[in-house]
């Protein structure tokens, strides 16, 4: 029961971590939801980080399969580190207290004290063994060629291409606005001349679109 206790409580401080983690970082690394931020799109992030973080790893590695393995991994090496520090903080509390009352306050305490000492550690010391882990995933899951990425006339494979986070962010990216952008949060460093592609594109419905547009006659393969 502790166990179970131990790994529902690791899944919501993974939750509170990934929604502090968007709110604390730079303005212009942050998803969509922060710049108008409320408790349900904070709860809403808290509970779905999982699916964040396979989409993360997919974006990262630009296949589906190995970013789902890789995705996989991580989390559960997350939710393994933190279930058993969950269970530790309980543990101890139990062991020093008999009061049901004190045993949940010194468990708090702990959790709030081993989140900025002990973890911290923690992941220093899990970085040997994710990496051990992630060698046979990797030879499960090889990198494909880069060939056949760079053969796609895309904007990734664009020389105009510039990179924007605020774009590209899979789940609340721009590229899902409804209205059309400033050319200086557009991937393109030749917004104005492609201004009549991007009006096409957000023009259309966003649930329909891919991430960028499609057939831009200034396509210039990046050399």
């Amino acid at each position: 029961m502790k166990i179970v206790i131990s790994a529902l409580l690791a899944y919501i401080l993974s939750g509170i971590s990934q929604v502090s983690k968007d709110l604390a970082g730079r303005a212009t690394d942050r998803p969509m939801w922060t710049t108008r931020p409320t408790v349900g799109k904070a709860l809403l992030v808290g509970a779905t980080w999982i699916i964040r973080s396979f989409l993360e790893s997919i974006h990262q590695t630009g296949q589906i399969a190995r970013g789902i393995a890789f995705g996989l991994l991580g989390i559960t090496v997350q939710m393994v580190v933190l279930t058993f520090f969950v269970w530790g903080c309980i543990a101890a509390a139990a062991t020093i207290f008999d009061s049901m009352l004190l045993r949940l306050v010194a468990m708090l305490a702990l959790m709030m004290i081993g989140s900025f000492i002990v973890l911290p550690l923690i992941n220093v010391l899990m970085v040997p063994m994710t990496l051990v882990l992630a060698w046979p995933v990797d030879l499960l899951f090889p990198i494909k060629e880069a060939t056949q990425a760079e053969s796609i006339k895309w904007c990734r494979t664009c020389r105009h291409y510039q990179k924007s986070k605020e774009y590209e962010d899979l789940i609340y990216g721009l590229w899902r606005s409804k209205s059309m952008l400033r050319s200086d949060k557009l991937p393109c460093s030749i917004a104005l001349e492609t201004s009549d592609v991007w009006q096409r594109y957000f023009s259309s419905k966003s649930e329909s679109r891919v991430l960028f547009p499609k057939d831009c006659p200034f396509y210039d393969k990046r050399p």
